[in-house]
């Protein structure tokens, strides 16, 4: 499996703070059956970040003493704001493996037609969006919203710990049911750190083994995250 939405570089924003909790983590995806990340470190307006590239060579080359067969990937988790486009085009802001698609996260509580009006402004510019934690956005549960969202070229990302909770849940009953829709095409640990967000998969495992079927799991982990770091488009 690859994990696309991780913030394990370390020290570059609130996710990993040294080298060696990074690598713990690692070792813990590693455990649970991945060979691969891509590292998306918050984007920052007032901090922009620089020589991603490198500083995921530097803990690819770390990771690779442990597990050789492990690979990394650069990204970023890039926030919304109407200057994203310009950004991401004079490279203050990354998309992932330098490819069309950008990790993209907006206000929790945002209106749907900011939402769309983002996702559709990122399309119009060459980019292909995935919107990051699908399930955080309010307006998404407006009746055709993440349907017309998907209409304008997004794709979605959903994090693990979203479908790990009791089945009485509200929320995990959401999440569940875009699963077995078909609608979320990605899934992510969001990994921070080893005591805060770690990366823990086990539980959103056991509920996708019972009630999903395996080709589905198999894409959303394997083959749309390689599509992803590979530039493809995904159906």
């Amino acid at each position: 499996m690859i994990d696309v939405h991780s913030h394990v570089i370390p020290g570059v924003d609130d996710g990993s703070r040294t080298m060696d909790e990074s690598l713990q983590m690692i070792r813990s995806l590693a455990k649970q059956g991945f060979t691969g990340v891509i590292a998306t470190p918050h984007d920052s307006r007032r901090r922009p970040l620089t020589g991603l590239d490198e500083r995921v060579r530097v803990l690819a080359c770390e990771i690779r003493r442990f597990y050789p067969g492990f690979s990394v990937w650069p990204g970023q988790e890039t926030y919304y704001h109407d200057g994203l486009v310009e950004r991401l085009k004079c490279g203050e802001a990354y998309s992932i493996n330098h490819t069309r698609y950008v990790l993209v996260e907006f206000e929790p509580d945002m209106a749907a037609k900011q939402f769309l009006l983002g996702v559709r402004r990122l399309s119009e510019a060459g980019y292909w969006p995935v919107i990051a934690h699908v399930e955080r956005y309010a307006c998404l549960n407006e009746e055709g919203c993440l349907r017309d969202a998907a209409g304008y070229g997004a794709r979605f990302q959903m994090n693990y710990d979203s479908l790990a909770g009791k089945w009485y849940s509200r929320e995990v009953r959401r999440c569940r049911r875009l699963v077995s829709e078909g609608r979320i095409q990605f899934l992510g640990t969001d990994m921070h750190r080893t005591d805060w967000r770690p990366p823990e998969t086990q539980a959103a495992m056991a509920w996708l083994e019972k009630n999903v079927e395996r080709e589905m799991i198999r894409i959303m982990t394997e083959e749309n995250p390689l599509r992803l770091v590979n530039g493809e488009p995904i159906p």
